[in-house]
């Protein structure tokens, strides 16, 4: 199957998607002696019964468990101390995170935390430790993940929460991409519709806004082959999945994608709709949020003619003669899942919220500079103000 070797052909880590609990298996049989730290969330990995197939492979493999399950929605850097505390008591043989996106994100930065004797917050930022120590080597997570959206098992990124400023703060460091990602869509069958559609279109933004970053192609060169698979497989299947949980294919199909999009993003970064959204945690599900903002941003990076060229690659997906009618078609299959079709239709986003966003954007130069048409960061606050307008009032 294309889309499967399209996955095992990503370098760096091992991503099992044939027997993954054979290859967990051997993975803990040939590490050296000792407990496994286990992260989960509250509640889910009981009910999606994935907490009750570890625990089996645990035992065959001969090991005890230490589980710690007290991570929220939106990790905080409170819980991630917590866990790199308890990771330093444990000193575990191998570390597991089960569970979305949230999950596997707090456990990649406290296990280098641990790892690292470094406090969280010198981790946040591009490469910050592998920068200082380029041959460290330190163990990496080993990922299961329980949803279909964030990619987080294929990705160098942990997004936490630090409360006290009010603000999402990101690691990007190549040290935490997972040693071992074992996508099994059997465990996203018990997602909600909401956590579907929300999960689901994170995976189609990741896809979407890698493929339209035409200035990081090289990086890669398999990274659009993987996008272009991707956003077949979401458009394909999005509407399935939302509609009956229990569609197998639909959620095999959707679990691919998730992690092609996180296998693109690693490579090939996000833009603008991230850049945007990225604070507005506990106001609107961030899947949601990246999808209403990339028809106004997308229409901003057709400035670059490169970017107009990459858009009418996506016409088998989104219908389209010309570019801006193929961003209009990736609208209408965004309203055939039950996204809003304006930000002010969304309790919580005022207009207050989005101006403080397009002010405090000039604190993110990099990825102002590096989106597909680059914003000028002595202008960015105009023309973000004026993209985050767009999607407030559902234009573009």
């Amino acid at each position: 199957m294309i889309t499967a070797d399209l996955i095992e052909s990503v370098p760096g880590e091992r991503i099992v998607l044939k027997e993954p609990w054979a290859a967990l298996t051997a993975e803990l049989k040939r590490r050296p002696s000792g407990p496994v730290a286990v992260f989960t969330g509250r509640r889910s990995v009981e009910a999606n019964g994935a907490w009750a197939h570890l625990e089996a492979v645990l035992r065959a493999a001969d090991r005890n468990a230490v589980r710690f399950s007290e991570i929220e929605a939106e990790p905080g850097v409170e819980t991630v101390e917590r866990m790199a505390a308890l990771l330093q008591e444990v000193n575990p043989a191998a570390v597991i995170a089960l569970g979305g996106g949230s999950v596997m994100d707090a456990a990649k930065a406290a296990y280098l935390t641990m790892q690292s004797g470094w406090k969280l917050e010198e981790h946040f930022g591009s490469d910050c430790y592998s920068r200082v120590y380029p041959e460290a080597a330190p163990d990496r997570v080993i990922c299961i993940p329980t949803t279909s959206g964030t990619g987080s098992e294929a990705t160098p990124y942990a997004n936490i929460v630090d409360h006290r400023l009010g603000v999402k703060k990101l690691i990007s460091e190549r040290f935490i991409v997972p040693a071992l990602a074992l996508p099994i869509p059997a465990f996203t069958h018990s997602m909600p519709p909401a956590v579907t559609r929300a999960t689901g279109c994170d995976a189609l933004a990741h896809l979407i806004e890698g493929f339209l970053n035409v200035g990081a192609d090289a990086n890669s060169a398999l990274a659009n082959e993987w996008a272009l698979t991707g956003i077949r497989l979401v458009v394909e299947n999005l509407p399935a999945a939302i509609a009956d949980g229990g569609n197998a294919a639909a959620r095999n199909n959707m679990s691919m994608a998730a992690t092609l999009g996180g296998m693109v993003i690693r490579f090939k970064s996000t833009g603008l709709p991230h850049l945007c959204s990225f604070s507005w945690f506990g106001r609107l599900e961030h899947g949601i949020a990246v999808a209403m903002l990339l028809p106004a941003s997308w229409s901003y990076y057709l400035g670059n003619p490169k970017v107009a060229e990459r858009t009418m690659r996506l016409a088998d997906y989104f219908p389209g003669d010309e570019p801006r009618g193929v961003i209009a078609s990736y609208r209408r299959f965004l309203d055939s899942v039950g996204v809003p079709g304006a930000l002010k239709d969304c309790d919580g986003i005022t207009p207050e919220l989005l101006a403080a966003t397009a002010a405090s954007g000039s604190e993110n130069r990099m990825k102002l500079e590096l989106a597909p048409y680059p914003v000028p960061v002595s202008d960015s606050e105009r023309i973000l103000g004026g993209i985050l307008k767009q999607a407030y009032l559902g234009e573009f």
